[in-house]
């Protein structure tokens, strides 16, 4: 429902900027966990502009600008990473924009594996809603493509971030105060090795058409790439780790809502907080067995 009045609001937005020729002849996408549907609250931009090939207008960079700084305006922060149509590279025509993602794919640059990513989570708002197809089409080929151990250096972003070893000692509390590091970090500790792995998997096995996390879920189980059970489990977890950053949002001034006091939580929260890392510590075990990575 976010999702959808989000769009709503960006939709209309583009419409009083542009001529409907540029509509027409353009396609805005968003990315990240605003493309996957799993962005409940307002944080940064990521959004790109699809142009037709052969189509120019002089005046796109401006509409460009117009339409990020009166979205940030309307609550919508810009993105620090600058993964906005303001920046050419994510405001071009079709063939150079699949031809970047060709680069994205045969380069080990870090950077362009978060390229990537957000492009795999892309979804349409407006416009010419083909062009989109195009560039998820050519990322099935472009994959196909790839040196096979491409996928393997992919997932391992999945691993960057440590488990949250002995949870059950950041419930006691401190003499003298509560210390900073008792706070659990929801995004990398639970969100991101969720959503960047099932993301992996999804691509390893050409689920390209749907960005959501919970879409990719269902198409990895009817690939039998993974079990009914499995997948369940994975998305309750995933529900858990962003109801608590709701929550984190609407109880405190941390808009980032990243960081969680396990001595606020319930006790029955603090047993699907063990029972959820508990998850997550058991997929990027899977998938470093799977991708046969080495990494602690």
């Amino acid at each position: 429902m976010v999702q959808t009045l989000n769009a709503q609001v960006f939709t209309k937005l583009w419409q009083l900027i542009v001529p409907d020729e540029v509509m027409a002849n353009t396609c805005l996408i968003v990315m990240g966990s605003e493309g996957r549907g799993e962005q409940i609250m307002r944080t940064d931009q990521d959004n790109a502009l699809i142009i037709r090939d052969g189509y120019t207008h002089p005046d796109l960079a401006q509409f460009a600008d117009t339409f990020n700084s009166h979205l940030a305006t309307l609550g919508y922060p810009l993105c620090d990473g600058n993964i906005m149509m303001t920046n050419p590279m994510w405001r071009q025509p079709l063939e150079q924009f699949t031809a970047q993602i060709g680069l994205w794919f045969r380069n080990s640059d870090p950077m362009h594996g978060i390229y990537l990513s957000a492009i795999l989570d892309a979804e349409y708002v407006c416009g010419d809603e083909s062009l989109l197809t195009q560039v998820r089409q050519y990322l099935k080929l472009a994959h196909q493509q790839a040196d096979p151990m491409f996928v393997r250096q992919f997932a391992r972003a999945a691993l960057q971030f440590g488990d949250v070893n002995q949870w059950w000692q950041k419930f006691v509390p401190l003499l003298g105060g509560k210390s900073a590091s008792s706070d659990i970090d929801l995004k990398k500790a639970g969100i991101f090795p969720l959503v960047h792995g099932i993301r992996t998997l999804a691509l390893e096995n050409n689920v390209l058409d749907v960005p959501s996390t919970k879409a990719r879920l269902k198409s990895l189980v009817q690939v039998d790439a993974m079990t009914q059970e499995r997948a369940d489990t994975l998305l309750e977890a995933l529900e858990f780790f962003m109801a608590q950053r709701l929550s984190v949002a609407l109880s405190t001034d941390d808009k980032h809502a990243r960081q969680v006091d396990p001595t606020t939580l319930t006790a029955l929260e603090r047993d699907l907080l063990k029972e959820c890392l508990a998850v997550v510590k058991s997929f990027k075990n899977q998938l470093r067995q799977h991708y046969q990575l080495e990494i602690a």
